[in-house]
């Protein structure tokens, strides 16, 4: 009996189902505040737009939309990936085996999380100079160390749903 070692089945890894179950609820939070950051955005926009007919406006408009964009994406990216709903390169996933498929798909997974991990060490550095030096956004005189760090969250977010893609593959962590 030469049996080849097996990977470990999704169902056979339990533990990790709390976890990813918490990840999941944290993500689709996340994924409401993407949406608020949006609604958040227009409003100020339109009511910027209004008032300006008024000969007045919005007072930061610009640093407020900004960081709400950058909110937005920043909270959209975890849900985005596990979903999967980002865009494959199909043309090299057909041309490739089966085998060539999995190996791709692995490396670039690979190297998503080497990707990611940097981004979240480099954004917690960055949000804690800003903090230590006391960066404000320009109009508004409000501090802005706090979208690093949220940015490093979601990265770390982005870094668990691809460990959960290999762990799963071909499947989503989260039904769209």
């Amino acid at each position: 009996m030469n049996e080849t070692p097996r990977v470990p089945a999704p169902e056979m890894l339990p533990a990790l189902e709390p976890f990813f179950n918490a990840v999941r609820s944290v993500i689709l939070f996340l994924s409401y505040v993407s949406g608020a950051a949006i609604f958040g955005m227009i409003g100020v926009t339109v009511t910027d737009i209004v008032l300006r007919l008024f000969k007045s406006g919005v007072t930061g408009a610009y640093d407020i939309v900004c960081t709400a964009g950058a909110v937005s994406l920043a909270c959209a990216l975890p849900y985005v990936t596990a979903v999967k709903g980002h865009i494959a390169i199909e043309f090299c996933y057909r041309k490739a085996g089966r085998l060539g498929r999995i190996i791709m798909d692995s490396l670039f997974r690979l190297i998503l999380l080497v990707l990611f991990a940097l981004l979240v060490y480099r954004n917690i550095g960055y949000g804690i100079y800003l903090f230590s030096t006391g960066q404000v956004m320009l109009t508004l005189r409000t501090p802005i160390f706090w979208l690093p760090f949220l940015l490093s969250a979601s990265f770390a977010l982005v870094l668990v749903v691809t460990f959960y893609h290999l762990l799963h593959p071909g499947k989503g962590m989260i039904k769209p």
